[in-house]
């Protein structure tokens, strides 16, 4: 069966438009004044934007996006929805939730938007067979506004534009610098010049080996020289001396020809430093914790904080507004969740983002002594089973201090 498979197949909406054949309009370069055209794959090139990227999304793509019904405190896990099998496991029939949720943070990451076509087999949505969901490239899609200002969208398919109803696409819009803005900006559009000056380093440095590293310098000749002759000569000398393997080769001048170095300029000697810099513009421009990927702020003189205290501030400032961001954006979504239901989305951040065993264990300790959280509710989050008589809470926590939480209970009943 093919992508498009489903339960209910005499029912489901016809899908022509991802039949073979389909154009995927490339993505504009832009244009730097450090030289280099900056767009979505020069930038992934980047090692450190590279890496930032794939662990955003890729760490995205690992916390499970379960459904629950109910209000907080009083939720619990609603297995029994389709909204759980199709958000949590399969959006679609070919894709696994953690490819589908990688590439939909992925899209967001370097486009700012990340467009979700819903195929629908019937409305009301009533078990998983009625809905698929399938990411489309962003360039594919423009957000448009008619003559009374209804938003709907532009669909690029065959040299073609087809227009399609918002019902029909679930879009989860970046951050903008406009607000209320129907498009989120590409963070790779917005820094381009910082990007473009990144990029330039690194061909700098590659230039740089391919000529062998040797120090720069001028060949001098004794009398007049044609300007032939001097091409041939230095055509002859970037051949013989040129590239990682001719590095070292002793060279040899005629004819009282002679070598004047010129030396190792500032702007080699500082490369090492350049490149420190332009990894923490990058980690800036996708707000990442630079200690998540290695890198010291400063060179290391900073601040000095522990693995823990990055992890802290990479999911709660790095992570939070990206995952809450996904969670309304589907929330909102009338066929996914409708006014009138009683569940909503929310990804498992413990499933993936655990701090250090002394700093969880301490963490344990804490909740079990302070009366406010249950052996078994601690189990659970180690994925161990649950224990007979686990699931009580000291009722005289450690101190002395009655346990609020069951005085609390009781005075209610």
């Amino acid at each position: 069966m093919g992508l498009f498979r489903r339960k209910k197949a005499d029912t489901a909406e016809k899908r022509e438009m991802f039949v073979p054949g389909w154009e995927l309009p490339q993505r504009t370069p832009y244009w730097s004044t450090a030289g280099p055209y900056v767009d979505v794959s020069s930038t992934l090139g980047l090692s450190t934007a590279g890496a930032a990227i794939k662990m955003i999304s890729e760490t995205i793509g690992m916390m499970p996006l379960k459904v629950y019904r109910g209000e907080k405190p009083e939720q619990d896990e609603a297995r029994d929805s389709w909204q759980w099998f199709r958000l949590k496991e399969a959006p679609n029939d070919e894709q696994s939730a953690y490819d589908f949720w990688q590439d939909a943070a992925g899209s967001i990451e370097t486009t700012g938007n990340a467009f979700i076509w819903k195929a629908v087999a019937r409305r009301p949505v009533r078990d998983e067979g009625d809905i698929q969901l399938i990411l489309i490239d962003p360039a594919m899609v423009l957000v448009k506004r008619d003559e009374n200002g209804r938003k709907y969208y532009e669909i690029r398919r065959r040299g073609q534009s087809e227009r399609v109803p918002v019902s029909q696409m679930l879009h989860i819009r970046g951050w903008t610098v406009t607000p209320g803005a129907d498009l989120g900006v590409s963070p790779i559009t917005l820094h381009r010049e910082t990007i473009g000056a990144a990029l330039a380093a690194r061909d700098y440095q590659s230039r740089f080996y391919s000529n062998g590293t040797a120090l720069p310098g001028f060949i001098t000749v004794p009398g007049p020289a044609n300007q032939k002759d001097l091409d041939r000569f230095a055509a002859e000398w970037d051949e013989r001396h040129g590239g990682l393997h001719n590095a070292h080769r002793p060279g040899m001048l005629g004819n009282g020809a002679g070598w004047i170095p010129t030396g190792l300029s500032m702007r080699d000697a500082q490369y090492i430093e350049s490149q420190r810099f332009s990894a923490e513009e990058v980690c800036r421009i996708c707000r990442l914790t630079p200690g998540m990927l290695g890198i010291a702020p400063g060179g290391g003189g900073g601040l000095v904080v522990s693995a823990d205290q990055d992890f802290q501030r990479f999911l709660q400032a790095d992570l939070g507004p990206r995952l809450r961001r996904i969670e309304m954006a589907v929330q909102r979504d009338a066929d996914l969740f409708p006014s009138t239901s009683d569940l909503f989305p929310e990804f498992l951040t413990a499933a993936v983002l655990k701090p250090s065993m002394t700093t969880r264990f301490a963490a344990y300790k804490d909740a079990r002594q302070g009366g406010w959280a249950t052996p078994n509710e601690i189990r659970a989050n180690e994925n161990l089973p649950p224990i007979e008589g686990g699931d009580e809470l000291l009722q005289t926590p450690v101190g002395g201090a009655p346990n609020l939480v069951t005085a609390q209970g009781e005075s209610n009943d």
